[in-house]
């Protein structure tokens, strides 16, 4: 690596093409390093950085023949090309070729290091950087060196002085450059990002589907699912209005407030949404399993830890408090029935008709219907419309506990 350092100033010839000096190799991806920071949150001037050092300004035998600048190795789930070379891997003491990941095109080597980093199942190792602030440059330089992305214990000031060196830190503020993209996109969409928790957002329209969100905003249907946790597949018809995450959450709320004060119908997955936190990690913080219903009136720890045990409730008893959903002043036939509403009415005269019966037809009541959406559980949709677990089940002759993303249930 420290040779391919030295060698970015020079140019030769290569079997990908004319080799390139860093001016000329900022020049020539600076956009997809914009791009991919504006989809996954990682700085450009990192992105840059660390393909300029890991690639001798694409130049390094790996860039030129496997076209990977970034020196992403195959791993065990890895079912592309692979192009082997000695890196660092050993065996019984003997130097090994490792195995790298070979792509198309240098453009599919930037977005496969976005993907890298924002895998879940190296959360561990790099969630933390996305907590970081967006130009904190340094911070991620450092964090990439202590999870272990290069064995070379100089690699965070490395990256820190290309990025200084060449002012690299100016693209992190870049929002205004062409993206890079194969396909079409709609206006819509682009000019409509928010920031909840410093994690992208935008809000799901009517009819808006993982897939259009993932069409729109230049993201996988996969990462829309794998950033949200209450999408489940690509077909299901988002509530307009929802956050819809185009990165990955945080660990923690970044801002000021450290608890939450838990309604009742609320649930963990709609708290995970409201203040862009991963499930995992807030149900981690709060001693909760995945499924765990923590009863209403309780401090949801948002930042820091749990210092006590939270309470929880069955998902199948009658819900003690239901939420006010009904407009001002519309009384329904629940609270006539409900021990703590009381109401005086004066009964109204009794006219005598001896010609004729009024006859006062039944008010027709319409049916509702749910369609369940990953996060939802019995308990929660009961909740939100104000009825119990086992009349819901009663009303949909469910005699199990369980119902399934897609499944249509029919309400009061």
């Amino acid at each position: 690596m420290q040779k391919w350092f030295f060698l970015c100033g020079l140019i030769f010839i290569c079997e990908a093409g004319f080799g390139q000096d860093k001016t000329a190799y900022i020049q020539t991806y600076k956009h997809i390093a914009i791009s991919e920071m504006m989809r996954t949150g990682i700085p450009a001037s990192i992105k840059l950085a660390q393909a300029i050092l890991e690639s001798a300004c694409g130049q390094s035998d790996l860039a030129c023949k496997a076209n990977n600048h970034f020196g992403i190795k195959c791993g065990n789930d890895w079912k592309g090309k692979s192009y082997k070379k000695e890196d660092d891997d050993y065996e019984e003491g003997k130097l090994v070729k490792s195995c790298f990941r070979e792509f198309s095109s240098a453009y599919d080597s930037y977005i496969a290091h976005s993907d890298f980093l924002t895998d879940p199942a190296k959360s561990k190792r790099y969630g933390s950087l996305f907590e970081l602030q967006a130009d904190d440059y340094k911070g991620w330089a450092k964090g990439l060196s202590r999870a272990g992305y290069a064995t070379d214990p100089q690699y965070a000031q490395r990256l820190i002085d290309i990025i200084e060196k060449y002012e690299l830190y100016r693209f992190d503020k870049e929002t205004d450059e062409p993206l890079v993209s194969n396909s079409p996109k709609k206006a819509v969409g682009l000019k409509l990002f928010n920031y909840n928790n410093d994690v992208k957002y935008v809000l799901a329209q009517s009819g808006d589907t993982p897939q259009s969100i993932a069409e729109r905003n230049d993201v996988t249907i996969k990462q829309v699912i794998r950033y949200n946790d209450d999408i489940d597949n690509e077909d299901q018809l988002l509530t307009e209005g929802s956050y819809v995450y185009l990165q990955p959450k945080r660990n923690q709320n970044n801002g000021k407030q450290k608890v939450h004060l838990i309604k009742p119908g609320e649930d963990m997955v709609a708290l995970s949404q409201k203040y862009g936190i991963k499930l995992e990690a807030l149900l981690k913080r709060n001693g909760l399993n995945d499924g765990d219903i923590p009863a209403p009136n309780q401090k949801i720890v948002l930042k820091g830890k749990s210092d006590k045990p939270l309470r929880t409730i069955n998902p199948y008893d009658v819900p003690a408090e239901l939420p006010d959903q009904k407009p001002a002043g519309v009384i329904s036939q629940a609270d006539y029935a409900s021990a703590d509403i009381k109401i005086d009415v004066e009964p109204l005269p009794v006219k005598h008709e001896t010609t004729a019966i009024n006859k006062v037809s039944a008010p027709v009541q319409s049916t509702k219907m749910h369609t369940v959406i990953k996060g939802d559980t019995l308990f929660r949709i009961a909740t939100q419309h104000g009825i119990s677990v086992e009349e819901l089940k009663k009303m949909n002759n469910l005699s199990a506990d369980t119902i399934s993303i897609g499944q249509t249930l029919m309400l009061k």
